[in-house]
């Protein structure tokens, strides 16, 4: 591969963190942990301590970082969000208790290095008669409901919109809509995500300690409320449950588990480069050597992890090739509600025929990228995945 210049902010981002740089102790202020818990509600005792223990340090390496004012604001408020919406999941809770004993039957949760097509089969795999994948608005507000749902779809919206302004190759690198289906770590309180947008070691190290199943836990919560109107089968996705698959069976032990699998050379040059314009979008400055090795590090770890539970504890995964699932997106689906004891009616195919050629349709344009870039090369990367649970 030939050397690409990297996504590159749209001019107007600059004179504007110059602005808003004006304000920077303000921002810094209104940004504390205490002023954003006391905004959301949330006190010290009883279930929310150890959320709030996880959230505030978090908060303490963000914090740290070295932020630009809009970067600031953006984090400010992803932390302000989750604090608020863990109030208003457990109103909802308390307003209607039945829906704490209302199961989340047999969810599919599709995973993977990122970049190998999880994102085209969490949308193939939604299309089947009763299985649905949260919506990217419903994702950011899962207690919304009603005429404030209106609202969320409405301000989530201008949120997409904003992200392209930024950064306009995220079209191309990462299409994002409030109504189209969108990763379930904006319902896990930490996530690999946090990290694409601030290099935070200190919190990179305690997330490697870190007991995920109260995640999960509180994930299960958040897809009661959000089914409280009708329960489907939940078809959720994320790489991130790669390195977590020991949580998550734990709470959803009747999970169907599909890992996406692609040469991990292009996955991790293509990740890499959509980590370099969400890094680009929250700092003052980007070590593109620190992508490729903090990224390596992490997929290597979460591939590695994946596969000790898949020896240990013999759990059902279904492996699907991305070079399969792009020559046979309609096949591959089938294939899987298959083996998971859910074949597909003949609706449920023309169905999903549709939305694959709709997809090709509106398919973005070339996402060019190197490991050269990020200081790698593919030999490094071929050898670290080697004989891994996510290598083809």
């Amino acid at each position: 591969m030939t050397e690409t210049s990297g996504p590159r902010l749209a001019p107007w981002v600059g004179p504007a963190n110059a602005v808003l740089g004006l304000a920077d102790p303000l921002l810094r202020a209104a940004s504390r942990f205490p002023v954003l818990q006391r905004a959301a509600g949330l006190d010290d005792s009883g279930e929310d301590a150890g959320f709030l223990d996880g959230m505030r340090t978090l908060h303490e390496h963000i914090q740290a970082a070295d932020l630009t004012p809009m970067g600031r604001i953006a984090m400010r408020m992803e932390v302000g969000r989750r604090l608020t919406n863990r109030r208003r999941v457990r109103a909802v809770l308390r307003a209607r208790p039945e829906l704490v004993d209302s199961p989340v039957a047999r969810p599919v949760f599709v995973t993977g290095l990122p970049r190998t097509g999880t994102s085209l089969l969490h949308g193939l795999l939604g299309h089947r008669t009763g299985a649905r994948a949260p919506m990217f608005w419903e994702l950011l507000h899962p207690a919304a409901d009603g005429a404030e749902a209106a609202a969320r779809r409405f301000s989530t919206r201008m949120l997409a919109g904003l992200y392209y302004a930024m950064m306009p190759a995220m079209r191309t690198i990462h299409p994002l809509a409030a109504t189209e289906p969108e990763e379930c770590v904006f319902l896990l309180p930490h996530n690999g995500v946090h990290l694409t947008r601030v290099p935070m070691p200190g919190y990179r190290s305690w997330y490697d300690r870190h007991d995920f199943t109260p995640d999960y836990a509180y994930l299960k919560r958040q897809l009661q409320v959000l089914q409280r109107d009708g329960a489907p089968q939940w078809v959720l996705k994320s790489p991130c449950h790669l390195g977590h698959l020991d949580a998550l069976l734990d709470v959803f032990p009747d999970a169907v588990i599909v890992m996406t699998r692609r040469d991990p050379v292009a996955a991790l040059a293509s990740w890499c480069s959509f980590c370099e314009a969400t890094l680009r979008m929250h700092n003052h400055r980007v070590d593109l050597a620190g992508i490729g090795r903090t990224w390596l590090d992490f997929w290597t770890r979460a591939a590695d992890r994946a596969g000790a539970v898949r020896r240990d504890t013999g759990a059902d995964v279904v492996d699907v090739d991305y070079a399969d699932l792009v020559a046979d997106p309609v096949g591959s689906t089938a294939a899987i509600w298959e083996r998971a004891g859910r074949p597909l009616s003949a609706a449920d195919r023309d169905a999903l025929a549709a939305f694959a050629g709709r997809d090709r349709r509106r398919a973005p344009g070339s996402h060019r990228y190197t490991l050269e870039r990020y200081g790698l090369d593919e030999a490094t990367v071929r050898a670290a995945f080697a004989g891994s649970a996510v290598a083809p």
